[in-house]
């Protein structure tokens, strides 16, 4: 269960950055992303329960995500913008500034995951 909840926030972070990329999903609308299409196809046909619950978890921290995403605009929230560099920018670093972000708000951790992770790229990467 904990491997699971590591990778649902892995996903909550990382799904935000998907917005900036070079890789064309349609002709206008480019995004970045650390896996494909391909990628969560082959972790999701793997029979194996480890990489399964991967596919799973991955999944979620996506949903989980939109579902945040959501009800801040339900709540009539500015969803948080941010511009990452488009290049060099590795997950484990992504998975830094969320961590170092939720180390110094410890009253927030109740809160649901995925804002917390769209506030760290906020703040660590602004848009100009």
């Amino acid at each position: 269960m904990r491997v699971k909840v590591f990778f649902v926030m892995a996903v909550a972070l990382l799904w935000p950055v998907t917005v900036f990329s070079d890789t064309k999903v349609t002709p206008d609308f480019p995004v970045t992303s650390f896996l494909s299409g391909n990628d969560l196809f082959h972790v999701c046909s793997d029979g194996r329960d480890a990489v399964r619950q991967l596919c799973e978890a991955y999944v979620e921290g996506v949903a989980d995500t939109i579902f945040a995403v959501n009800a801040m605009k339900a709540n009539g929230y500015a969803i948080p913008s941010t511009c990452p560099p488009k290049e060099h920018l590795a997950p484990d670093q992504v998975k830094d500034v969320v961590v170092q972000y939720l180390t110094a708000h410890p009253e927030k951790r109740h809160e649901i995951a995925a804002g917390h992770a769209l506030l760290a790229l906020q703040a660590a990467f602004p848009c100009k």
